[in-house]
């Protein structure tokens, strides 16, 4: 039996990518992305999350307050895909993730992970190789804080007594708190412990490395009464360009994305969907077999073309 069809969401241009003309979007770019979007079957909004970069790079947790009114009338979900949550102390970002929670009238997906960039903890003063250990405190911390009242948590990272973060957030108990790993073992299994879903990485991984993580994660799941069926995951930084001359897309966004990931560009590893409409559609069609059930894609450039593109090759015909 076939899996279903995924979902599909659009990154917000949170960063400026190298290449483009340098300036980074206003909040009135954000909502006609956001309209775009909505128009051409995508059902959610992604940001990524960095806060010292290589390349400029926005705070994506304003982003998506600057779209919370128009997606929740457009009834999409707004996703972090994902915020390095050892940056960010549990007792402030809670604050933040209940307020785009009410301001988007309960469409908020939590996407949270350990962190992968060392510059971001060097320019806080946040110890890098103590990320994980900081991320299994501060997970369950946050949880508490986005569903309790009179909170109080004694962990090795994070101590507080008595802290109400309030106004609660539209969803109840709390919004849903997704995990990111890359997949390997250690990674999978503290999603199954920790969270309400997993996000992965399509840069840092194919269809079958993801294919592979989703089998481990599915094994551990009924270990911590988790049901796999009813699990969700997500794949996103999926970078995408279509264009209805494949080898020219390949040839000019070949360079394009070796420089904004500073890694070779691989096409047929299927980290990104590049190439004409049944190439890009062959593409997602792979992710939707490695069982993902939400693809989120990221436009090189011209972001409302290509969004509108893609809703048109991929979304209306996968």
């Amino acid at each position: 039996m076939a899996n279903p069809k995924p979902e599909f969401g659009i990154h917000l241009p949170v960063r400026v990518l190298p290449g483009s003309d340098g300036k980074p979007a206003t909040a009135r770019d954000l909502v006609e992305i956001v309209n775009t979007a909505a128009g051409s079957g995508f059902t959610h909004i992604w940001v990524t999350d960095h806060i010292v970069w290589f390349n400029p790079w926005m705070d994506c947790l304003i982003l998506l307050g600057a779209v919370a009114e128009r997606a929740a009338t457009l009834n999409m979900d707004l996703a972090t895909g994902v915020i390095g949550l050892p940056l960010r102390n549990p007792v402030a970002i809670a604050q933040t993730f209940a307020t785009i929670d009410v301001l988007s009238e309960g469409h908020l997906i939590v996407g949270v992970g350990e962190g992968s960039t060392e510059s971001d903890f060097d320019a806080l003063g946040i110890p890098f190789g103590e990320r994980r250990k900081m991320l299994e405190d501060a997970v369950p911390a946050l949880r508490d804080l986005l569903t309790d009242a009179h909170v109080s948590h004694h962990g090795p990272y994070y101590n507080f007594d008595d802290v109400s973060v309030l106004p609660h957030s539209a969803q109840q108990p709390s919004p849903p708190i997704y995990l990111s790993s890359w997949g390997a073992p250690a990674g999978v299994r503290r999603v199954a412990r920790l969270a309400d879903g997993w996000i992965a990485s399509a840069w840092h991984g194919t269809p079958e490395t993801f294919a592979d993580g989703l089998g481990r994660l599915n094994a551990e799941l009924p270990k911590h009464g988790k049901s796999p069926e009813a699990f969700p995951n997500a794949v996103n930084t999926m970078f995408v360009h279509l264009d209805a001359d494949g080898p020219r897309a390949h040839r000019e966004m070949g360079p394009r994305i070796e420089t904004i990931t500073r890694e070779p560009y691989a096409p047929a590893a299927g980290h990104y969907l590049v190439g004409d409409g049944g190439e890009v559609r062959e593409g997602a069609e792979r992710w939707r077999d490695a069982g993902a059930r939400r693809i989120g894609v990221w436009a090189v450039e011209d972001t409302l073309e290509q969004i509108k593109r893609f809703g048109a090759e991929v979304i209306a015909k996968i």
